[in-house]
């Protein structure tokens, strides 16, 4: 399935290129893309939503304190 969320605090689009890249290494996650102008995170995955919100978002923490992922 294909889930749509707004990301922010990314500080640059290499840190975007980065995340995403962490992200589509996540277990039942089969690609992850960022848009850092229009601040969008589409990520194609077999996991149930809640679990993959869950896991998004840990990386992102884990990558940058500052990141929201809604």
């Amino acid at each position: 399935m294909k889930f749509k969320y707004t990301i922010e605090g990314l500080d640059c689009p290499n840190c975007a290129a980065k995340l995403a890249g962490m992200m589509e290494k996540l277990d039942g996650v089969d690609s992850a893309k960022i848009n850092f102008l229009s601040e969008k995170l589409t990520v194609e995955s077999s996991l149930e939503e809640g679990e993959l919100l869950a896991a998004l978002r840990k990386t992102a923490k884990a990558f940058e304190s500052g990141i929201t992922i809604r």
